[in-house]
């Protein structure tokens, strides 16, 4: 995978640098939407801010997606009008335990039910990450039906654990379901709530005096930076973790995006380029979207900032 890292201080965006493999994205279009939670003015916000960010190309093997062609009778066979619907499907297709077994399933069952969850490009993109940083102690808050939750457990080392919050208790449920007939229950804890309303709990579980290894955002687009800044205040994300969040283009998290940009200082970031994973296919005029997740190593306290990617 190539990496390229943009170093600058406090108060000046210099010295971005520009690495073979990586391109620097200047198309508007990638944070463009109507539909987008983002108010117009911090949408051109972002896009000022993207026209000068370097892009991490995403490596060819996250991108590989055969055509997928649907059986009409999929449909009478296998409903899907409760979360919980997916949980039959996977368990007559996944053979118990094998946890790459049960992410196809589910993104099967996504390709006729399209749904909110990470998508394989984006799963393979984080579990290079999380094979890269090895986390010992990671923590995901949004997790739906537990898809990131399986990708990122599958790729722990030994005695790595993943604390999750998500917010809908029938998500929480199916999640649960899910990691535990994949196999990683064992070292995956889903609790149920705002990422505000856990952060204590978190905290105790990582413990009082270390911090995460790592922490996936991919929930409310709007919560990112107030819980990141939570986070942080609660000594959960502290010099040297790894904040990786999806949907940062699309619909887009420009504050987020702002406050862990290089040049604030705070973190050290880029951007893994990937295409927006809820393919909203019944809309009429609907057309892919670009997106990308960020990848941010946290400097610690200014003073102590240097370049970690």
């Amino acid at each position: 995978m190539s990496h390229a890292a943009s170093t600058s201080g406090r108060s000046a965006c210099a010295g971005r640098v520009r690495a073979d493999g990586v391109r620097r994205n200047t198309s508007k279009s990638a944070a463009r939407d109507g539909n987008a939670t983002a108010a117009p003015t911090r949408r051109a916000a972002l896009i000022s801010l993207l026209s000068s960010r370097v892009l991490v190309e995403t490596p060819p093997s996250a991108r590989a997606k055969t055509t997928f062609v649907k059986d009409p009778s999929f449909y009478a066979e296998w409903s899907y009008a409760q979360p919980s619907d997916i949980i039959p499907y996977v368990e007559a297709t996944a053979p118990r335990g094998d946890a790459r077994a049960v992410l196809a399933a589910m993104d099967v069952f996504g390709e006729y039910y399209p749904m909110y969850k990470l998508g394989d490009e984006k799963g393979r993109i984080l579990a290079t990450i999380v094979r890269d940083r090895s986390p010992s102690k990671a923590v995901e808050v949004g997790t739906f039906l537990g898809y990131s939750a399986i990708w990122t457990a599958l790729n722990l080392p030994p005695g790595g654990t993943l604390t999750c919050v998500e917010f809908e208790p029938r998500h929480v449920a199916v999640a649960r379901a899910l990691t535990t007939y994949a196999g990683v229950g064992d070292v995956v804890t889903i609790l149920q709530g705002a990422g505000a309303e856990r952060v204590s709990d978190v905290k105790k579980i990582i413990g009082q005096d270390d911090v995460a290894d790592m922490v996936f955002f991919d929930h409310c687009k709007e919560c990112y930076l107030p819980d990141l800044r939570s986070f942080e205040d609660a000594g959960i994300v502290g010099k040297g973790t790894v904040v990786v969040a999806d949907n940062v283009l699309y619909p887009g998290a420009p504050d987020f995006l702002s406050y862990v940009d290089t040049a604030a200082g705070r973190y050290d970031t880029k951007l893994y380029d990937a295409a927006f994973e809820y393919d909203q296919v019944w809309k009429k005029d609907w057309t892919p979207q670009a997106d990308a997740l960020s990848y941010s190593v946290c400097r610690g306290p200014v003073e102590d900032a240097e370049v970690v990617l």
